[in-house]
C-alpha cells in the first residue's frame, strides 16, 4: 500500500508498508522530503484504515 504526495508539480511515493519509506521522488528536495515523511507517519494508519474502507465499498457495490 503507498501514498502519493503531489505539490507544485513534484510528487513523492511513499510505501505505507511495512513501514513509511521513500519509493519515489520527483523534485522534491531532502528537507521537504523528511517533513512529508513525519506527515505521512503520523497519519499512515489513518490512511490505510481509510483505503480499506474505500476497497470495501467496492468491494459490496
Amino acid at each position: 500500500m503507498h501514498i502519493h504526495v503531489l505539490c507544485d508539480g513534484k510528487e513523492a511515493k511513499y510505501w505505507l508498508e511495512p513501514q513509511v519509506e521513500l519509493a519515489k521522488n520527483t523534485g522534491f528536495p531532502e528537507h521537504k522530503l523528511n517533513e512529508i515523511k513525519k506527515i505521512v507517519e503520523k497519519y499512515a494508519d489513518s490512511f490505510k484504515e481509510q483505503f480499506r474502507q474505500h476497497i470495501g465499498k467496492r468491494i459490496d457495490d
